[in-house]
Order: C-alpha cells, then structure tokens, then sequence
C-alpha cells in the first residue's frame, strides 16, 4: 500500500507527464486490483479517464495481457482488457518502433521489453511506466545511443518509473 507520501509523490511525476507508456505489469495490477498497488493505478487511470494524461502502450502488451484469459478460457477477463485496452492508445509494431527497440534490445533487454520501451520513444512518451526492474540495466546503454531513427525524442530524455519505488514515502 502506498503512504501518503508515496502515492503524492507519485502523483506528482505524473503532473509532469502529458503522455506515458505502460508496462503490462501496470495494467495487471489494475486489471487485478492488486492490493498494494491498487491506490496508485487507480490514481494513475483516474488521471487518464480524466483526460489530464494520454496513456499509450504497445501492442504487445495487449496481446500479454489476453494470453491468461485465453489459457484460462476466461471470457470476462477477455473482455475487461478489450474494454480497457480500447479506452488507452495502442501502439503497433512498425518498421520505425522496430528500429527503436533494436537500440533497446541491443542494450540487454528481451524481445518483448524492448518493443514495450521502444513504443514509450517512437510515441513521444515523457516517460514509461514499469515494475520490472531488469530495466535498469539497459539504461546506462541507452544513454550512449541517441536514437536511431533520429526522432526528436532519444533515450536519454525518456523516464522510467518504477511503481514499487513509490510505495515508500
């Protein structure tokens, strides 16, 4: 559960974002209502249903998120992302996005973490909003390597935030 620090501070690098990408772990979360996360996603898509933040995520995060309602046969579930997927911007797989998340899967990342960043970079995402931790390691990378399409926007400039730092105060 996050304190009240946490979830303001929290809340506060949100306010400096007019658009950030999703990790599929956020969207479990919220999907879920996952106890101790659950005040801070749902201040985050409180924010997106408001129209105050555009949240994007790539497409294979939707596709991660429909593999367990599939392998469980759980319609309902299907639908619940469907609706929630449907409500947020997503983000295809094109020869640009490509590009991009070769830089990011050359940096250490796998396949599928490399295309979730890379849509954060090609959309013009302030920044990407993940709880894996393995992230990290490709950061020291990234930053040597401006982007490689040549896009306004480079690695160096992105954020990447980490729900569980915002559950301490």
């Amino acid at each position: 559960m996050a304190t009240p620090g946490g979830q303001q501070r929290f809340l506060t690098e949100l306010a400096r974002c007019r658009r950030v990408n999703l990790d599929t772990n956020i969207l479990v979360y919220y999907l879920e209502d996952e106890p101790r996360r659950s005040e801070l996603v749902t201040g985050l898509f409180r924010l997106v249903f408001g129209g105050s933040l555009e949240a994007v995520i790539s497409a294979v995060v939707q596709m991660e998120l429909l593999v367990k309602a599939i392998k469980t046969g759980d319609p309902d579930r299907a639908e619940r992302v469907m609706e929630l997927t449907d409500l947020l911007r997503v983000v295809g797989v094109s020869p640009l996005l490509a590009m991009e998340a070769a830089v990011v899967r050359a940096a250490g990342l796998q396949v599928a973490d490399a295309l979730v960043l890379a849509t954060g970079i090609v959309a013009e995402c302030d920044a990407t909003l993940t709880n894996d931790r393995r992230w990290e390691r490709a950061l020291p990378a990234l930053d040597r390597w401006p982007s490689i399409t040549g896009s306004h926007v480079d690695f160096s400039s992105h954020l990447l935030l980490y729900l569980d730092d915002f559950l301490k105060s």
